[in-house]
């Protein structure tokens, strides 16, 4: 496939989508026929999964609509056909309904994963702010790496490991500060209100909960989460996505908290100073609860950083197929506060796109003991990244807008934490975990 034919998919992503190609079609005929007669039968495609790095736009495929087929885009290498051109609907009158749910379910049929097992390889970092006397400097602490696979069927296993990736500076710029700080190979950093300390050592591939009998479920434990026909049964359609997906939970409701301290200091005043001392703190700290719902609500009316975070845990967690994926970037981008941005580059150096919630501020006080230096208040982002080439899911990072607080020293754009997608897809193989770092 060529870069022009990638290209071209990717633009169909935000578009109608077009009609299959002959070759297309039969191939999802003949799948559907072995379906109907019983077969268990896959045909290999020289081993290429649907969703492993680097993907492919291929043919689109026909389903039913209610007066006419409804084209859905499909990704992933191994299609034969080609993007065909628009069509005209078929009359209304014409429509034998029999027959678009026979393309409906060829669609469907044409859908399911070839490979036998799916992967996901996510690497995760948060920045933090070493400041020794030579000048202050980024490094990405809290570094780990996270592969998990899952058999397409139950019984056919799963299992998650995780390793500890070394610390590092954040940017080139950042790395010359370290070795002007004589390139320490531990960092000594305010992390989750105490002080922790970060190294650059890799620990090995360390295998949680492996199940032999597990696999063919997803985002749930037991019998609770998706399977491969639940996925391939998603809708396509961004409305009906935006009901299923993007629920966009915002923060604690204003007023809730109002009511709660309403109550609260309505209570009598205890004789005793140690309970009249704890209800002052109750009060103080549900009005600071308060300022800060009010605030949230104000910048982000709409949840919108909820739902960019939604739909970055489904499109990490799920092996969506490609026209539900497409859809659910759509969605995405249509909801209230979500806006796309311009050219990106991810941790990893891969060029992407991005859509950005509305900036929201994060304040840090005292009050668990943070330092001078950690303290204050700042806003930001969070940014989820496609491939442009291919509309994959490159992973999501928070965005530094307004610097303040630990990240006063920083320029806006600095990258405060970020989780990446290093790479995923079906494949017949079981999988590994990777030997080679990511950085």
């Amino acid at each position: 496939m060529t870069g022009i034919d990638e290209m071209d998919g990717v633009r169909r992503l935000l578009a109608e989508p077009p009609e299959p190609s002959p070759e297309a079609s039969a191939k999802a005929f003949a799948k559907l026929a072995d379906e109907m007669s019983g077969g268990r039968s896959r045909t290999s495609r020289a081993g290429r999964p649907w969703f492993a790095r680097p993907l492919g736009l291929g043919a689109g495929l026909v389903a039913a609509g209610a007066a006419a087929a409804v084209a859905i885009a499909v990704t992933g290498p191994g299609t034969s056909g080609s993007p065909g051109a628009r069509g005209t609907a078929t009359p209304p009158e014409k429509v034998d309904l029999n027959k678009q749910a026979v393309l409906a379910a060829a669609a469907k049929a044409a859908l399911m994963p070839t490979g036998k097992y799916w992967y996901t390889d996510q690497v995760s970092g948060q920045s933090y702010i070493v400041r020794p006397k030579t000048g202050a400097y980024a490094v990405v602490g809290a570094h780990s790496e996270f592969f998990q696979w899952s058999g397409a069927r139950k019984g056919m296993g799963e299992a998650f490991f995780g390793r500890d990736i070394p610390a590092r500076p954040l940017t080139p710029k950042d790395e010359a500060l370290w070795r002007r700080a004589g390139s320490p190979s531990a960092f000594r950093v305010w992390s989750n209100d105490h002080y922790y300390t970060y190294d650059r050592h890799v620990s090995k591939w360390d295998a949680d909960r492996p199940d032999a009998q597990g696999g063919g479920r997803w985002l749930g434990d037991g019998d609770a989460g998706l399977t491969v026909d639940d996925l391939q049964n998603l809708p396509t359609d961004p409305a009906s996505l935006t009901a299923r997906f993007l629920k966009g939970a915002s923060g604690p409701d204003p007023r809730r908290i109002e009511r709660t301290l309403a109550q609260k200091q309505r209570e009598p005043v205890p004789a005793d100073p140690n309970a009249r001392a704890a209800r002052a703190a109750a009060i103080q700290s549900l009005q600071n609860d308060l300022e800060k719902a009010e605030q949230a609500q104000r910048e982000d009316p709409h949840g919108s950083r909820a739902k960019v975070m939604d739909a970055e845990e489904v499109m990490m967690e799920l092996p969506l197929p490609p026209a539900v994926r497409a859809g659910l970037m759509r969605a995405l981008a249509a909801q209230p506060g979500v806006r796309a941005i311009g050219p990106v580059t991810d941790p990893l150096g891969r060029k992407g796109t991005a859509l950005a919630a509305a900036d929201t501020t994060t304040e840090v006080t005292g009050e668990f003991g943070a330092p001078a230096a950690e303290q204050g208040s700042y806003t930001s982002h969070e940014e989820i990244m496609f491939d442009p080439a291919t509309g994959e899911l490159l992973g999501s990072r928070d965005v530094l807008d307004r610097p303040g607080g630990a990240y006063r020293s920083q320029p806006p754009g600095f990258v405060i934490n970020y989780w990446l997608v290093r790479s995923s897809g079906w494949t017949d193989a079981k999988p590994k975990p990777p030997a080679k770092l990511p950085f």
